[in-house]
This record gives structure tokens, C-alpha cells and sequence, in this order.
């Protein structure tokens, strides 16, 4: 007669259930936040209907905080403005339950006013980190903290790069 299979896991079977939601709840923030990023760096910002709460909190926005989905495009919209031809790239994501931070890279091409500045066609390549606190798989809150100095001094603002 065989002998039974025991779980490896010496956790009670409650913890394991817990474990297992808070993974797919985490799965799900990422994936969120993955379509998020891709939608809105490619230009297709229904996305943001999709996974942004209606009631979107944000913070550390170049030109002004987003406080509605509405404005979160618009947002996106005048970026797109001043700078063409993005290319993207996410170079790390941590999450947990309730957050995930995303490290990106963005390549653009400054081809429209941006902060004072005229459009100088220069090619600008810079990172940033944004926080993402989720609420019910949806975006809730953005704390965006890219890299400015880096992306003014290559357009041609030289008092950002002394």
C-alpha cells in the first residue's frame, strides 16, 4: 500500500489560502500597471479607463498633478506634445498588495515646448520611478518622480545642468 503525500508546506491550510490571494492580487496590480504603462507610452489612453480609479490621486507630475482620469490623459496628451518618436522600457517592478513601483527608461525626441523651453529636435534619453497604490486592481494613487534634471539638461536647459 503506498504511503500518503504530505504537503511540504508547514503552513495551515488558511495561510496557504491567504498566500495564494495576496499572489493574485499581486499578479493582478502588475498586470494593471503593465498595461497601464504600455497603453499610455504607445499612445492608447482608453487604458487608462481601464485600470486608473476614477478618483486618482497623483503626485510629483512635471506641469501639474492629473487629479481626474480625464486629466491623467490630458497629461499624456501634452507630454506627447512636447516630446515624439518614445521608445520605453521597464527596467525593474516590485510589488506587494497594495503598491508596485516601476523603474523605467524613456528615449524621446523634444519636439515641442517643455517647461520654458522651445522645441530643440534633440533626442533625450532618461529614467524615473513611479508608485503605484492599488485599490481593488485599479491605479488609486501615483507618485511619479522621473528624472528632470537629466532629461533638461539634454534639451538645452543649461541651468539645470550645472
Amino acid at each position: 500500500m503506498p504511503e500518503p503525500i504530505e504537503s511540504t508546506s508547514h503552513a495551515p491550510n488558511s495561510q496557504r489560502r491567504n498566500d495564494m490571494c495576496c499572489s493574485l492580487a499581486i499578479q493582478r496590480n502588475k498586470d494593471a500597471v503593465a498595461r497601464f504603462f504600455e497603453g499610455t507610452h504607445t499612445g492608447h489612453l482608453d487604458v487608462i479607463d481601464e485600470t486608473v480609479a476614477e478618483d486618482i490621486v497623483t503626485h510629483g507630475f512635471p506641469g501639474g498633478n492629473p487629479t481626474s482620469r480625464e486629466t491623467y490623459k490630458d497629461w499624456f496628451r501634452g507630454f506627447a506634445e512636447s516630446f515624439s518618436n518614445m521608445s520605453s522600457e521597464v527596467l525593474a517592478t516590485v510589488a506587494d498588495a497594495h503598491r508596485v513601483v516601476v523603474h523605467w527608461r524613456v528615449s524621446v525626441d523634444h519636439t515641442g515646448p517643455f517647461a520654458g523651453l522651445p522645441a530643440t529636435g534633440r533626442r533625450a534619453t532618461f529614467d524615473g520611478v513611479a508608485i503605484y497604490r492599488m485599490r481593488n486592481g485599479l491605479i488609486a494613487e501615483t507618485w511619479l518622480f522621473p528624472d528632470t534634471p537629466s532629461l533638461l539638461a539634454q534639451i538645452g536647459d543649461a541651468r539645470e545642468a550645472a
